[in-house]
């Protein structure tokens, strides 16, 4: 029975050695005051649609994240670009879980100026030293 016991032990110690340990990711994505979706790091589709003939000029559309480990003294950064690799927006913040926020109405005037209709966001955490994390694609939005 002792030898059982201590075949189990191990055969637990090597699975659980073997085994790699990560954060989970998450972040909201709200319309407003509304939150319209919900995400985390295993998520596979991050698109949404809106209607551009519903949206008003005070609408916005922001984005919260946060994960298990939480980086110290650090600016949280998104960032839009569309279709097209264009640079549109960019906002931070240097407080955690802070909605990232833009305004929608922004988007679609440039999207009717500049034919764009997907937009994608990116977001990266930047610390004191200005070293930052990689770019994560964190929604991939659709105005028609």
């Amino acid at each position: 029975m002792k030898r059982l016991l201590l075949v189990l032990i191990i055969l637990v110690s090597i699975k659980s050695y073997g085994t790699k340990l990560d954060t989970l990711d998450y972040w909201h994505v709200y319309l407003n005051e509304k939150v319209i979706a919900k995400y985390n790091s295993v998520s596979k589709d991050l698109t949404i649609k809106l209607d551009k003939t519903i949206i008003t000029k005070n609408d916005t559309i922001s984005i919260r994240y946060g994960k298990d480990t939480r980086c110290v003294n650090c600016e949280y950064v998104l960032f839009v670009s569309d279709e097209k690799k264009r640079k549109l927006r960019i906002t931070q913040s240097k407080i955690f879980w802070d909605k990232l926020s833009f305004n929608l109405k922004d988007l679609v005037d440039f999207g009717d100026k500049n034919g764009s209709k997907i937009y994608n966001f990116y977001y990266w955490e930047k610390d004191e030293k200005g070293k930052a994390t990689s770019m994560k694609l964190v929604l991939k939005m659709k105005i028609e």
